[in-house]
């Protein structure tokens, strides 16, 4: 199983460039190892989706356009945050007890995605795969901030 963490589309549903990223990468994953499901987060929040459709949605729209078949992917999780991307998939990947589970996200993003990951889940057979950024050196800076901040706010939560 492929879990594809959720990212930002604009009020149209065109999906952010984070969101792309993360989704070609699953892309690529996917069309080297077909037999993989593809689970991608993501519902509704006013950060991240505004729109009448869920996020997962527009990512299931997209990976079909980048030739990833209607049957590979899996029903998206109706989540609004990292979280409970988590929370809310743990049920799920239990339940389908995945050979391998690859959950893929953000390279800037990775280190606090696998403290939740580990918190909420821990599911023993699970690979992590950063997606690169296209991000500019710009636009990464306050996203980079951010995790800094929110990775030691679960640390501390943890002590």
């Amino acid at each position: 199983m492929i879990l594809v963490l959720g990212a930002p589309n604009d009020a149209q549903g065109n999906l952010a460039q984070i969101a792309q990223d993360r989704l070609n990468c699953a892309c690529n994953l996917y069309l080297r190892n077909p037999g993989f499901k593809i689970v991608c987060t993501g519902g509704f929040g006013a950060h991240f989706n505004t729109t009448d459709q869920p996020h997962y949605f527009y990512a299931h729209k997209f990976l079909i356009e980048k030739g990833v078949p209607k049957h590979a992917l899996g029903d998206g999780i109706l989540s609004a945050n990292t979280v409970e991307d988590f929370k809310l998939s743990r049920a799920l990947i239990m339940e389908q007890n995945p050979q391998i589970l690859i959950v893929v996200t953000s390279d800037f993003h990775m280190q606090r995605a696998q403290l939740l990951y580990q918190r909420y889940i821990d599911y023993p057979k699970v690979v992590f795969v950063p997606a690169p950024s296209s991000l500019s050196k710009e636009e990464l800076v306050p996203l980079i901030a951010h995790e800094s901040a929110a990775v030691k706010r679960l640390r501390e939560e943890a002590c």
